[in-house]
């Protein structure tokens, strides 16, 4: 097999187009908490940075669609803050008086539940500004997903595969 001057470089270049696309996909995965401007006032940050939490964001709006029986609804969630303490991240929802919760294990998973699912935090703090408390959701959940996520290996591996298979054929 003959090679030209330029092949080299051309290998080189498609190998380091393939690194910088398996090293944007593992970015994607873990996305960058965005910090804020200016600190965020008002009584429930206030209360929170009492109990050592940091206040990162605020007021929240989650849109969704939900596709039934061929029709589509639209959604959305709401958080009143964002906060953390040390390294863990917590989805902070406001108590209202209209919409109480049932303290059971149904009624806590009920109200809980969707936003651990979407912003997987390490708990949830739900603030009662009347109470002056704040009580901490975790959630324990076993791992029944159907489809893994594949470890970075699974994309590194094919890569080192053809720089050795490169390597070999050009030496």
């Amino acid at each position: 097999m003959v090679t030209r001057p330029g092949d080299t470089l051309v290998l080189f270049l498609l190998i380091g187009v393939i690194f910088y696309l398996i090293w944007k996909k593992l970015l994607d995965l873990y996305p960058k908490k965005e910090e804020p401007d200016e600190e965020i006032e008002g009584e429930v940050p206030d209360l929170l940075r009492q109990q050592g939490y940091e206040v990162v964001g605020e007021k929240e709006r989650i849109p969704f669609d939900i596709d039934y029986g061929g029709r589509q609804y639209a959604s959305r969630l709401f958080i009143d803050y964002v906060a953390r303490r040390d390294d863990a991240w917590y989805v902070v929802i406001v108590a209202r008086p209209r919409k109480p919760i049932r303290e059971s294990g149904a009624g806590l998973r009920d109200f809980f539940l969707p936003y651990y699912l979407l912003y997987r935090p390490d708990a949830i703090l739900y603030v009662d500004r009347e109470q002056g408390t704040i009580k901490k959701i975790e959630f324990d959940i076993p791992d029944v997903s159907f489809q893994k996520q594949k470890h970075v290996l699974f994309y590194l591996a094919p890569v080192i595969l053809i720089l050795f298979a490169a390597l070999f054929i050009l030496l």
